[in-house]
């Protein structure tokens, strides 16, 4: 049997769709014949591992799939610190083990980008790096999208992370315009980053939906 494998999906800014683009990932993984697990390391406010783990019918401890989570939508460093939670890389190196034993993939999703401080001295782009997990970037369609999707890239690159490519999310129905449509291949030409794909505004996020909708993603696992 071949090494179970992380992949860390990151994103552009908070909202870009991240948690939809890991629900996606999962689910057609899944139908390809994949054991398929799901990560949210940090998780601060929200439902996003609850959600993760009811939606890809997962069995692994809650508490593995989120080892630290704080009540309030703050930058976490600020959250742990307010709730007095002390972060612990080592704990998600264990809780991750756990899941890559039990499944052929493990889908770690990230809180916000990857220069998002987890404590004072700490960014997810160091937890990326102590999990060697490889990266995806999930981007927005609109405006503003070059800029904020060739930073990342550009600082992934710089810190030596393993970019996998690039999926786009349209998290808002909205027409598309020329930034929309002509983004991503943009962005490719420039940085030489392989898009995945794009996910369309998906009003359902049921598996029979994601599945006839998200079938173009090209996964290369």
């Amino acid at each position: 049997m071949a090494r179970a494998k992380a992949i860390f999906i990151t994103a552009t800014d908070t909202g870009a769709g991240k948690t939809v683009t890991t629900c996606v990932l999962g689910l057609l993984l899944g139908s390809r014949g994949f054991n398929v697990g799901a990560m949210k390391p940090v998780q601060c406010a929200g439902r996003d591992a609850q959600f993760l783990r009811k939606i890809l019918g997962l069995q692994d401890d809650l508490k593995v799939i989120n080892p630290f989570f704080a009540p309030e939508p703050l930058s976490p460093h600020l959250a742990f610190r307010r709730a007095k939670i002390k972060f612990d890389k080592g704990r998600v190196q264990d809780c991750l083990k756990k899941l890559l034993a039990r499944h052929d993939l493990v889908l770690v999703e990230g809180a916000g980008g990857i220069m998002v401080p987890l404590t004072d001295s700490y960014y997810n782009a160091d937890l990326i790096a102590d999990l060697k997990a490889d990266l995806i970037i999930v981007a927005r369609l609109g405006l503003g999208t070059i800029n904020h999707t060739l930073l990342t890239i550009n600082e992934a690159r710089k810190r030596g992370l393993k970019i996998r490519g690039l999926i786009f999310c349209q998290t808002r129905p909205l027409s598309k315009g020329l930034p929309q449509s002509s983004n991503p291949q943009e962005i490719e030409k420039l940085s030489g980053v392989k898009v995945l794909g794009i996910i369309p505004y998906l009003k359902s996020l049921n598996r029979k939906n994601i599945l006839r909708q998200c079938q173009n993603l090209k996964l290369d696992v």
